[in-house]
């Protein structure tokens, strides 16, 4: 769930941070992509009454960016292109732990050339990372920079477990058009923090998010580059929640407590207990036409087939249009549109088709 400063949109009468345990069950505020508050009636009734009632952290919603590219199936809405697939961190609930394929940093000259192809056909959101930690890349700048010379990726997102973000990648990204800074800052004391992240320096990565803070400054949020601080709930770090959320919403523009996935993990049990299951018939992640792109070339329907388990092409041996007009994927989507994707064995096993990423943030 996304958690913004309801102050900043309206005056707050008295204000009071409610615990995470309501706020989770509030209806959600709606904003625009750029952070705005929707201007439609019954949104602004609703966050008008929030904001009479004192409550000034509230939960939100993003509006689609585009309406252009929702019904288009020769190409992808939207891409996550990992730049690479090496990270210095293990965290306790990561993919990390089990990814058998390569971890490779994707050449920069494929890299640069998908990000050709993708501003040649447009797409409504790039994603410059997935299961990696960007910043490893050693031409991360360049590709940043390149990036940045394009007008049809959309909404533009980079994360990073902010270790090595220091004050020349801060620089870089204010410098780049990238829209949103994904910062994974997990906890909010040294011994929690090293129960997700144990190779991680809490120290260090505390340090780093608050030269981010201070280089952005407080003034006029929200405004671009978005600072998306994020946290996950699970069972080492559920009893931080609430603190996490006072510590950072007057400073980041959007503050995140992520529903705990990839609960197939032993460490990830938590989050199954979070949610209630539901059948499969249909998957939201085929539905909404997005790419996964991995450093070693594959391109996959989603975050769960991260090793690859369900494969449409690879970027190394044809484009991406080629790959998602090819056979491969229109089979996915044949069964995925008549409700019959539990006829695919890795998928019948999914734990989590039934989360339903809301802007894959």
């Amino acid at each position: 769930m996304e958690f913004v400063d309801l102050s900043r949109y309206l005056e707050v009468k008295e204000p009071r941070i409610l615990p995470f345990s309501e706020l989770r069950q509030m209806k959600r505020v709606w904003l625009t992509s750029d952070l705005q508050l929707l201007n439609e009636e019954d949104n602004l009734r609703y966050a008008n009454s929030l904001a009479e009632d004192g409550v000034t952290v509230v939960p939100v919603r993003k509006k689609e960016p585009f309406i252009k590219y929702i019904d288009r199936d020769d190409f992808p809405r939207r891409v996550l292109l990992e730049m690479t697939s090496r990270c210095n961190f293990n965290c306790r609930m990561c993919p990390q732990q089990n990814l058998q394929r390569p971890r490779m940093d994707m050449p920069g000259k494929l890299y640069r050339k998908m990000v050709d192809e993708l501003d040649e056909h447009g797409i409504e959101g790039l994603w410059i990372y997935h299961l990696g930690e960007s910043i490893l890349h050693p031409e991360f700048i360049k590709n940043i920079q390149h990036i940045s010379t394009k007008k049809n990726l959309g909404v533009i997102w980079m994360s990073t477990n902010g270790q090595f973000f220091n004050e020349e990648i801060i620089r870089n990204v204010f410098d780049s058009n990238i829209d949103y800074i994904n910062f994974s800052a997990h906890a909010i004391t040294e011994e929690t923090y090293n129960k997700v992240a144990p190779q991680g320096d809490f120290k260090t990565v505390q340090g780093n998010l608050q030269k981010l803070y201070d280089f952005k400054g407080v003034d006029n949020l929200p405004r671009r580059p978005f600072i998306h601080t994020q946290m996950i709930e699970q069972e080492s770090t559920k009893h931080e929640v609430d603190g996490f959320i006072k510590k950072h919403y007057k400073v980041a523009d959007i503050v995140s407590v992520n529903m705990l996935e990839y609960v197939g993990f032993e460490n990830n049990k938590f989050g199954l207990e979070q949610r209630k299951r539901t059948e499969l018939t249909s998957c939201p992640r085929i539905t909404r036409n997005g790419a996964f792109i991995c450093s070693n070339g594959m391109v996959t329907p989603c975050d769960a087939t991260y090793n690859g388990e369900i494969c449409y092409g690879n970027i190394n041996d044809m484009t991406l249009a080629e790959i998602w007009q090819g056979d491969a994927r229109k089979e996915v989507v044949s069964l995925n549109k008549h409700g019959k994707m539990s006829e695919i064995d890795f998928c019948a096993n999914c734990p989590d088709h039934d989360i339903i990423l809301i802007g894959l943030g």
